[in-house]
């Protein structure tokens, strides 16, 4: 499952380095993961990384299951621009790399694809992504604390890592803020998130995020997941440097 969804809104880029480690709970399950995000920022270059690893039952389950992400780039007018997005998938038996590279001048994203079983590389595969957008999921959940404006509520962007034919997210502020404190439990900012992945198992995969006042999320729920109840992710520490 992709836990790491769950901490990407940690949006502090006055800060030269912000760490954020969650803990993620699953229904009758309990634990069932960790997750580290890290961005590392000066006036024109930036990275991050996130890491999620199951735990316990989980762990058991997914064989070891590890997932990494990680976005490079520039930055410019304030925003995160990507030069290049990785992601890596790996258990015990099989590793699955993606690195996705960013033509902003033939406006084509190119894909290159390493998949090993055993540690042994079984294919390679270089193709064009079918549609170009200026944005991974990391840079955009990073970026989209300045990409919202005063009293619009709805909100539609692209990234890759977004609906798998286009890079589609939605991003809803809520105007019931009532209810949504109700289901979190917790204060803060919040937003819904709609990711369109079948992954979710959950109604077009519905993210609801609280928010502290230095825009890193303090609890994340994704509700109604198969038959066992919600996933949540809960910070248990930042570091801001």
């Amino acid at each position: 499952m992709k836990l790491f969804l769950l901490l990407l809104f940690s949006i502090v880029l006055n800060a030269k380095m912000v760490e954020a480690y969650y803990d993620v709970r699953y229904g009758l399950f309990g634990k069932v993961g960790e997750s580290k995000a890290k961005l590392e920022q000066n006036a024109t270059d930036y990275k991050i990384e996130v890491e999620a690893k199951a735990t316990g039952f989980a762990k058991v389950l997914s064989g070891g299951r590890v997932e990494r992400y990680e976005s490079v780039g520039v930055v410019k007018d304030g925003l995160l621009v990507p030069k290049i997005y990785k992601k890596m998938r790996k258990s015990k038996t099989k590793k699955d790399i993606k690195i996705f590279i960013f033509d902003y001048k033939n406006r084509v994203i190119k894909v290159h694809r390493e998949i090993y079983r055993k540690n042994t590389l079984e294919s390679v595969e270089d193709k064009n992504l079918s549609y170009f957008v200026e944005n991974d999921v990391l840079t955009l959940y990073f970026n989209i604390k300045k990409l919202l404006k005063p009293g619009k509520y709805n909100y539609r962007f692209y990234a890759v890592g977004g609906r798998r034919k286009d890079g589609r997210i939605d991003v809803i502020v809520p105007k019931d803020k009532r209810s949504v404190k109700e289901l979190l439990k917790v204060d803060g900012f919040y937003l819904i998130v709609k990711i369109y992945q079948k992954i979710f198992a959950s109604k077009e995969g519905e993210l609801i995020l609280a928010m502290d006042e230095e825009g890193i999320t303090k609890k994340a729920l994704l509700k109604d997941v198969i038959m066992f109840g919600d996933i949540v992710g809960v910070l248990k520490k930042k570091v801001v440097k």
